[in-house]
């Protein structure tokens, strides 16, 4: 169950950065669906912590770089992802397609970074989308690390409301999928998702924590490279594993 407050505070500031111009408060309330009093006691709170500054007044309120500054200490603390990020973008380079990074969280796959296709038509997501984990090559990939009779039990008791149309959601067959897949070494993910659009994805382990490391892009130029972008994806976990191994402390 989420928290309404902490709720609020999160669409507040993903109205900015939809929207990108000062707000007043009456277009905050009416925006957020929130009483003006309730829109009045957040932007108080958010002016008082240095989150938000009034542009001139009555002219609006907007975000201060506060946020972007914490963001970034946060992110620039985790010793995984800053070099798991320049391999995503040589991999982005190298298959000209989407790279995603991703974690389990329950029946979900959780994006934690994305470099979004330079070409036209591309597949995008955003950090912090989810999509069901049986849906998604990187999401197989992180159940194929579960033994046989384990992997079975999850897939028996998963949750499959969030399926499309397209999605495999029969136990039996799901599971001989990513049994093909772990004999494989990669996982497929043939728009069960999203339509006209494929993936594939790997297990990467990396400091006690397992992470989905996947390219996507429309079906239209992944079809017949599925096995050389897997070798790619290979290649960019053994050149982080060296990476990381390399500077100490961190074990791939």
């Amino acid at each position: 169950m989420s928290v309404k407050q902490v709720e609020n505070v999160l669409r507040f500031f993903e109205f900015f950065s939809d929207e990108r111009v000062p707000a007043t408060l009456t277009r905050l309330s009416a925006a957020l669906s929130l009483p003006v009093s309730s829109t009045s006691n957040l932007i108080k709170t958010l002016r008082e912590q240095g989150y938000l500054f009034e542009v001139r007044p009555r002219g609006g309120f907007y975000p201060t770089r506060r946020l972007f500054d914490v963001s970034q200490n946060i992110i620039d603390g985790d010793p995984v992802l800053a070099s798991v990020r320049d391999q995503m973008a040589k991999l982005r380079s190298e298959t000209g397609e989407t790279v995603l990074l991703a974690a389990r969280d329950g029946n979900d796959l959780i994006y934690l970074d994305t470099m979004v296709s330079d070409q036209g038509v591309r597949y995008s997501a955003e950090p912090g989308e989810r999509r069901p984990i049986y849906a998604v090559s990187s999401g197989k990939a992180l159940l194929a690390a579960l033994d046989d009779k384990a992997l079975m039990a999850e897939l028996e008791a998963m949750d499959y409301s969030g399926a499309n149309e397209n999605s495999v959601t029969d136990p039996d067959k799901l599971f001989q999928m990513i049994v093909e897949g772990r004999q494989r070494g990669w996982f497929l993910n043939a728009t069960e998702f999203t339509p006209e659009v494929s993936g594939v994805g790997v297990m990467l382990e990396v400091a006690g924590r397992q992470l989905g490391l996947s390219v996507a892009g429309p079906n239209y130029r992944m079809e017949g490279r599925h096995a050389s972008i897997a070798e790619a994806l290979t290649r960019s976990i053994k050149a982080l594993c060296d990476q990381i191994s390399g500077s100490g402390g961190i074990k791939c």
